[in-house]
Formats: structure tokens, C-alpha cells, sequence
């Protein structure tokens, strides 16, 4: 029993000494060095980690901090990696220490960036004004601008009521009613024909593949039932335009009873 007694007491006292331990304080004294060229870091950032405190080292990288023996301090400065001193490596049998700490460069990795010729706003709105469009894209610009089609029709599905004939007449009507746009009318016709446009977005092998069914008489069926005017195709994105194929497909097929 003695014997028990005796090992309880010599732990317990262990324990003890280690808590003084911890709760020591020591005051260390150092430098902060660039591993590079061994200069001194100039206000670089010391940091209990521990416990909320802190210190700067000065205009050659010399600092001063008193902490507990067991603490862990954080050495940073911008432009360099962080180190860590661990005081529990320490003598602890001292309580000053002087240490010598030394950071390595850090490398940032910057992003590609693009450089332009215009060392002006006034040089890059010139240069954007005098920029060549895509043919396509202006003649799509031309109708959408004669047709008057609103931001909140694009999209939308289409009315039903008269449609244009064809492509032609699309054009003619467009620009014939003022004998100054005849000659905008000719120009378009040898950019782009407005019925290739069309094909290109609205025909029977991209409606059976969106509908799921190949059979060519049914397709042709479809898209008479679809009707589509000319100026809805060329105005609406593609994502609705495959919508108002779907939603139409739906209709179809349930007033045809097709599965």
C-alpha cells in the first residue's frame, strides 16, 4: 500500500513540475533573416499562436517577445514563406534565449494576362468602332432591327396569325418601303441569303433528332403543324427555339395519339 502511495505522489509531482513548466515564462530575444542574402526583415510579424499576443520585429529585424516555455510562435513578413518556432525545443532551463530565424523568398504565381495596343480609351473605342463583324452577324443585327422585335418576344413562343411566304419576301418587305433601304436589301442578299440562315437553325434533320423520330413524312407534317414564322426563327436563341420544338412536339403527338 505504501508502495502505491509513493508512485501516486511521484506522478503527481511529475505532473506538477510539468505544469510549472508550461507556465514559465521566458523572454526571447532575435533577429529575422532572409535566407537569400541574410539582410534583415524589416517589421515582420511574430505571433504567439498560443496565446493572443505578438510583436514586430524593427528596421533591421530585430525583435523582442516574453512568452510561456511551451508556446509556439509564428515568424511571417509579405513576400515570404511563414516559419514556426516551437519553445518547448528550447533549453528550459534558461530563461532568456537568443535565436536567429530566417525566412525563405516566397514565389507568387500571377495569372496570365493579355496586353492591347491602346494606351487610351479614346484609342480603344476607335479601334472597337472600326472592328469588322462576322457578315452573319450584321445581317442578323439589320432584321432584328426592322423587325422591331421587343427583348421579352425573343424567346417566346410564337403567335399564331399570318406568316411570311419566304425568305424573299421577308427581305422585300423589310426594306421596300422606303427606296433608300434598296440598295441595304441588295447587300444583304449577297452577304447571306436569309433562307440558308433558316435552314442552317430550323430543318427536318435537327426537328427529327430533337423529336425523337426519323420518319421524313411525319417531320414534314410536324413543321407545317409547328409554324414558325421566318422572323421567329431568326431571332430566338437556340435553347428556346428547341423548347418551342419540344413543347410543340408534345401537343402533336397527344392530338395524334402517337407514344
Amino acid at each position: 500500500m505504501r508502495i502505491i502511495l509513493g508512485l501516486i505522489l511521484i506522478i503527481a509531482s511529475c505532473f506538477q513540475l510539468s505544469a510549472q513548466e508550461q507556465q514559465k515564462l521566458i523572454k526571447i530575444t532575435g533577429r529575422v533573416l532572409s535566407v537569400k542574402d541574410t539582410s534583415g526583415i524589416s517589421y515582420a510579424n511574430i505571433l504567439n499562436l498560443s496565446y493572443p499576443s505578438g510583436t514586430i520585429s524593427d528596421q533591421v529585424g530585430n525583435f523582442t517577445i516574453v512568452c510561456r516555455y511551451g508556446d509556439t510562435l509564428q515568424f511571417s513578413c509579405l513576400g515570404y514563406d511563414h516559419s514556426y518556432l516551437a519553445t518547448k525545443n528550447l533549453d528550459g532551463a534558461n530563461v532568456e534565449h537568443t535565436i536567429r530565424i530566417r525566412l525563405l523568398p516566397k514565389v507568387y504565381q500571377l495569372p496570365t494576362v493579355t496586353i492591347f495596343p491602346f494606351s487610351t480609351r479614346a484609342g480603344l473605342r476607335r479601334a472597337f468602332l472600326a472592328m469588322k463583324l462576322p457578315e452573319r452577324d450584321i445581317m442578323e443585327m439589320e432584321i432584328a432591327k426592322k423587325l422591331k422585335v421587343s427583348r421579352y418576344d425573343v424567346g417566346a413562343f410564337p403567335s399564331s396569325g399570318l406568316t411570311l411566304p419566304g425568305p424573299i419576301s421577308v427581305l422585300y418587305d423589310l426594306f421596300s418601303k422606303e427606296g433608300k433601304n434598296r440598295r441595304k436589301f441588295e447587300k444583304i442578299l449577297k452577304q447571306e441569303s436569309i433562307d440558308k440562315l433558316i435552314d442552317r437553325r430550323y430543318n427536318a434533320d435537327i426537328v427529327s433528332r430533337i423529336i425523337g423520330n426519323d420518319d421524313p413524312n411525319l417531320v414534314k407534317d410536324f413543321m407545317k403543324y409547328c409554324h414558325f414564322s421566318i422572323g421567329y426563327i431568326s431571332l430566338v436563341n437556340d435553347y428556346d427555339l428547341y423548347l418551342s420544338i419540344k413543347q410543340n412536339w408534345l401537343n402533336y403527338a397527344y392530338e395524334r395519339h402517337i407514344k
